[in-house]
């Protein structure tokens, strides 16, 4: 029996995909890349905006075209926010919980032809699903650490498709640390809904902590987080994170909007003033860093002034990289039901004028690395370059014939195009930059 997987969505979805592929795998399914004839298809589904709803029926639609005697499984966000009469291509359905047991669900619709659904309510979700894995992609490996949201953002379906806030628990993200740099990954990148909140539901333990216990870790050379909320960037966390060996200086902060009034208007929990702060303790205390972050155009009362802050902040701000979002209305949501929505062109004209502002940012990024010596993880061949990333997440490619996979080494950046950079290796660079920190 063969089975495929397509993701959709944040790398919490890419992580629990590697978790159901080992239960397939366990179970004697031989894993295929999706596009292949096969006999189970799932899909894990996205459903923060529209466009990834649509997606997630699109790859339905396409795993029945391919191979129309498949099983086919809709899991994930989709699956619990959405009707699930509706998803008519899914023999089973699961919601956010249960997604251990979907080779169960996949046995017991062949086994007597029946439609399964299993979407739960997660309203009250306490417990947070046991899951462990020992690899990730080819150079990374990520670690589920944290689910759900308790901060309800007006335009946000999370909370309702993940429930509230629950943590694995410290203990167990260590050892699964260590299985995982037992199998050769250098880079770990720790996932969650809402990172930072990580432990917060018992108070026994936080983020930090978990950070400074995988700093001990032989042999694990760099710890990467997802995305954090700008009020995590306390003197007092700063102080802790600035200290740590194996810290990625790549901070990804949630922004949203650069106006104050919808900041407020979003249900956000911070000013444009602590989101500059939080940039500016980040920048005192690392020599090198980068500021990620996502803005949403167009939301509902936003006005053409409000438009201007926003593109002003974002400017001033000088982000590494801005992934941009026209919004999206989701049925459930507040923002569903104001009444001063944005008409769909003056959206798309802001949003534009966002690209624009990223792509100028994006640029000052990468030329400002012109003629630095970096350390990058390399991971995989594009033409004749082979590429990676380094510790503040800027895409290095050097031209060589040699299979760098998995090897951290040092270069020189010679010239920036785009959101790349060219770089030389250096006569040491053959050596792991492990052993090569004083360069």
């Amino acid at each position: 029996m063969k089975v495929s997987f397509y993701t959709l969505g944040c790398k919490v979805n890419q992580y629990e995909t590697v978790i159901m592929e080992q239960d397939f795998s366990a179970r004697g399914y031989e894993v295929v890349p999706f596009g292949e004839k096969t006999d189970v298809s799932v899909i894990n589904t996205c459903a923060v905006t529209e466009e990834s709803a649509r997606k997630s029926r699109q790859m339905m639609r396409r795993a029945k075209k391919i191979s129309p005697e498949t099983v086919t499984v809709v899991v994930g966000c989709l699956a619990q926010t959405g009707d699930a009469e509706k998803l008519e291509e899914a023999d089973v359905v699961v919601g956010s919980k249960h997604k251990r047991d979907v080779p169960r669900f996949v046995d017991e619709f062949l086994m007597n032809g029946k439609r399964v659904v299993a979407v739960g309510d997660m309203t009250f979700e306490s417990d947070f699903e046991p899951m462990r894995t020992d690899r990730g992609e080819r150079t990374r490996a990520q670690i589920k650490i944290q689910d759900g949201c308790n901060n309800f953002c007006s335009y946000c379906i999370i909370p309702y498709a993940r429930g509230r806030i629950r943590s694995k628990d410290i203990d167990e993200a260590y050892e699964e640390a260590v299985s995982i740099v037992k199998n050769g990954y250098k880079e770990i990148v720790l996932t969650g809904i809402h990172l930072d909140s990580y432990g917060k539901e018992h108070g026994r333990f936080d983020l930090c902590d978990l950070l400074e216990r995988m700093d001990t870790i032989k042999g694990l050379e760099r710890v990467r987080l997802g995305s954090l909320e700008p009020i995590f960037i306390n003197d007092k966390n700063v102080e802790r994170l600035k200290n740590l060996r194996t810290l990625c200086p790549h901070f990804h902060l949630s922004l949203q909007s650069g106006s104050d009034d919808i900041l407020r208007a979003m249900n956000r929990h911070y000013t444009t003033a602590e989101f500059s702060d939080a940039v500016d303790r980040l920048r005192a205390a690392f020599d090198v860093v980068s500021v990620t972050t996502d803005i949403i155009t167009g939301f509902p009362t936003e006005t053409e002034e409000n438009c201007k802050q926003s593109l002003e902040f974002a400017k001033k701000i000088g982000f590494a990289k801005i992934h941009v979002f026209p919004f999206s209305p989701r049925k459930g949501t507040r923002a569903y039901d104001m009444k001063e929505q944005v008409p769909p062109d003056i959206k798309k004209r802001r949003t534009a004028e966002m690209l624009e502002v990223a792509k100028e940012s994006a640029d000052a990024f990468y030329s400002a690395k012109v003629g630095k010596v970096v350390s990058v993880l390399f991971e995989h061949r594009k033409g004749d370059l082979f590429t990676g990333l380094t510790p503040d997440y800027a895409e290095v490619g050097v031209k060589t014939d040699c299979d760098l996979t998995n090897k951290i080494l040092t270069a020189k950046i010679i010239s920036s195009r785009g959101e790349s950079c060219l770089g030389e290796l250096l006569e040491n660079g053959g050596k792991d930059f492990g052993e090569e920190k004083g360069i």
